[in-house]
């Protein structure tokens, strides 16, 4: 997968994209335009951790504001009022990774370029040829 498919942005408008969920997690992207912000969040029976992938971003809590760049993680409690900021001049992507998920379904990506993956099913694959080379040579197949 790749959550570049996932990206959404609207003018003047933060999004929000649910890209996997399971019965105890979900993963959601957050698309920020420059100079604009979330309503107040708050998911009572949700912890979520925010990384950022792209742009600056503020996170702002009643007890003050935390400022991450590129790669920056945080973790929000369930039970926090909380909202993100996009006060910077770029756009702005972040992955939301909350536990236990809202009852919200996947959304389906823009745009597919997981096309340029190649699955050769006559070969091992990687996982495979990496562990026959470090356990010393071919292991016997398990049928599956």
């Amino acid at each position: 997968m790749d959550l570049r498919d996932y990206v959404r942005f609207v003018d003047g408008e933060p999004t929000r994209v649910r890209v996997l969920v399971s019965d105890r997690l979900a993963l959601d992207l957050w698309c920020l335009q420059p100079q604009t912000a979330t309503p107040p969040l708050h998911l009572p029976e949700q912890d979520v951790t925010y990384t950022v992938l792209g742009g600056r971003s503020w996170f702002v809590t009643d007890d003050g504001e935390v400022g991450l760049d590129p790669l920056g993680a945080m973790l929000v409690p369930a039970g926090v009022v909380h909202g993100i900021a996009n006060r910077a001049a770029d756009p702005l992507i972040v992955v939301a990774t909350s536990t236990p998920p809202s009852a919200e379904p996947e959304q389906e990506p823009i745009e597919r370029t997981d096309a340029a993956v190649h699955h050769d099913d006559a070969s091992p694959g990687l996982l495979r040829r990496s562990m026959d080379r470090l356990l010393g040579g071919s292991r016997p197949s398990t049928g599956g």
